[in-house]
């Protein structure tokens, strides 16, 4: 469910989407249907599994601290820094992979703030799923 998941660029509506299916498979493995009205919780704690949209973000921080203390000349950071020779259209911009980081440390050089962190910092923000 989270193969490549370190890439995406989410948004609350794919999180939302994400979590649904989460809670609509440990329904299917208990074997729990709506009209039994378990709560969530309860379907959570009988499987035991791990919230599908905190483990992504948490994917995602840590190849982003990745990338942030990679050499210059790997790819994945030269990607990362590649901008398009064109501009973007004029209508509401689409979500970028780096938005969330950007976001969240107010700044738009969030490489230099993951070089300056520990692994462990860098991915154990508070889990508020940007």
């Amino acid at each position: 469910m989270l193969y490549g998941c370190e890439a995406w660029a989410t948004t609350k509506t794919a999180r939302k989407k994400l979590a649904v299916a989460q809670r609509r498979m440990e329904r299917r493995m208990t074997g729990v249907r709506l009209v039994d009205h378990c709560s969530n919780d309860w379907v959570r704690c009988v499987t035991k599994i791990k919230d599908v949209t905190e483990t992504a973000t948490r994917r995602k921080r840590s190849f982003a601290w990745n990338i942030a203390n990679a050499s210059a000349g790997k790819w994945p950071t030269r990607i990362e820094a590649w901008r398009p020779p064109t501009t973007r259209p004029q209508e509401r911009p689409t979500t970028r992979w780096t938005d969330d980081f950007t976001k969240k440390l107010n700044f738009r050089n969030w490489p230099r703030s993951g070089r300056q962190e520990a692994h462990s910092s860098w991915c154990n923000w508070e889990c508020d799923n940007l």
